[in-house]
């Protein structure tokens, strides 16, 4: 039996041209990383850690995401990022 102790959904959304967010990718994550540290800083930083990973191994198309990270009915943090994409030549 799996511990569902620190469930969270993390949703991230891309930037479109007229400046509207489209929600894109959707991951459940049971992780307890965002407890490691206190403070926004620590949230933050592990939010783009575990954002750069996933759009990474999904093969994400480059631009301006959001991502906002849910425990519950609780918004434990958001945060911008520019993610590249993938460089030429390299398969997801």
């Amino acid at each position: 039996m799996t511990d569902t102790a620190y469930l969270h959904r993390v949703e991230y959304f891309r930037r479109q041209d007229n400046g509207s967010l489209v929600r894109e990718h959707v991951e459940t994550a049971d992780d307890h990383g965002w407890y490691i540290e206190r403070g926004a800083a620590w949230r933050d930083r592990y939010t783009r850690a575990c954002a750069e990973d996933f759009l990474a191994r999904t093969g994400a198309p480059g631009g301006v995401y959001s991502v906002a990270v849910w425990r519950g009915a609780t918004r434990v943090c958001t945060v911008g990022l520019r993610w590249p994409g993938l460089p030429p030549g390299r398969v997801k």
